[in-house]
């Protein structure tokens, strides 16, 4: 008869754990001690690891920010908020100083009185001497104007005209004014009546701006203050002064006047035409171009 090993009353291993990761088995202190709770064994046999506490080498252990880098983050910010501080509040204060020394707006135009030049007798143009741009001198021919010649007379005795090139007679058109051609209405061979215009001319030394003044601000100004005045088609300022000040709104010219009978009423900051004479220094400029001016309100 076979003698039999005793069985073993140990834990049994638990199918497919490696031994490595078995359990620490609970060992009893005493009858008062309380129960421990088995520790998991760290893969490979090493110490246990603590709860809570990141491992060296822990993806974790890098979150958290280093007392050093928030110094340097700091250290970077106050200067640029001071920076940017500094910049508003000069902003601000410009803003401010220009609100009570200037009165300003960009709705403002270069403008001039154009001058049209024509025959006075009805015709057909001949020729035409100068081009747009040209600058001409009082008396400077600018066209000469074809007359038709009597060749007879209708059945109901009108004179019949017509027109004989050489034989016919020529009328000069002369500028009657020193300044600079600007349009040509008018075209060689075209037939034209008694003062229609065939060269229109303007004197540059005549140009003024017409600025559109808020209503509110109008107040302020008064005939004689200084001017800034930037015109963009030269890309600089030039000095001005204020010459008149139109006791109408710009909606008072307006071919369809504005009408307030209805019951819907918007209030609208109505627009005072100002004129601003200017002193372009011999410079030439375009008629109707855009410019920005200040005026000096401000003691």
């Amino acid at each position: 008869m076979d003698v039999q090993d005793p069985p073993i009353t140990g834990p049994a291993a638990t199918p497919g754990r490696s031994p490595s990761a078995a359990t620490v088995p609970v060992r009893e202190a005493g009858p008062a001690a309380a129960p421990e709770r088995a520790r998991p064994v760290a893969p490979g046999g090493g110490a246990p690891r603590s709860v809570g506490i990141a491992a060296e080498g822990d993806p974790a252990a890098s979150i958290t920010p280093k007392p050093g880098r928030r110094l340097q983050l700091r250290l970077i910010m106050i200067p640029v908020g001071l920076v940017v501080l500094a910049v508003a509040a000069y902003i601000g204060i410009t803003f401010y100083r220009d609100g009570l020394l200037y009165v300003s707006t960009d709705n403002a135009q270069l403008t001039g009185t154009p001058v049209q030049v024509g025959a006075l007798a009805p015709g057909r143009v001949a020729s035409l001497t100068p081009r747009v741009g040209a600058a001409v001198h009082k008396g400077d021919v600018l066209a000469q104007v074809e007359l038709p010649t009597q060749v007879g007379t209708t059945p109901t005795g009108a004179p019949r005209m017509e027109f004989l090139d050489d034989s016919d007679t020529r009328v000069l058109v002369t500028a009657p004014i020193d300044g600079v051609v600007i349009a040509e209405p008018g075209a060689v061979g075209s037939t034209v009546t008694a003062g229609q215009p065939i060269i229109t001319l303007v004197d540059p030394t005549h140009l003024w701006v017409n600025a559109n003044i808020e209503e509110t601000k109008v107040a302020r100004l008064k005939v004689g203050q200084e001017v800034d005045v930037h015109v963009d088609a030269l890309g600089t300022s030039v000095p001005g002064r204020v010459e008149a000040i139109t006791p109408a709104t710009a909606a008072s010219f307006s071919l369809i006047p504005q009408s307030n009978a209805s019951a819907n009423y918007t209030k609208v900051t109505q627009l005072v035409p100002v004129r601003i004479a200017v002193n372009l220094q011999g410079q030439t400029a375009l008629l109707n171009g855009s410019v920005s001016v200040r005026v000096h309100v401000g003691e």
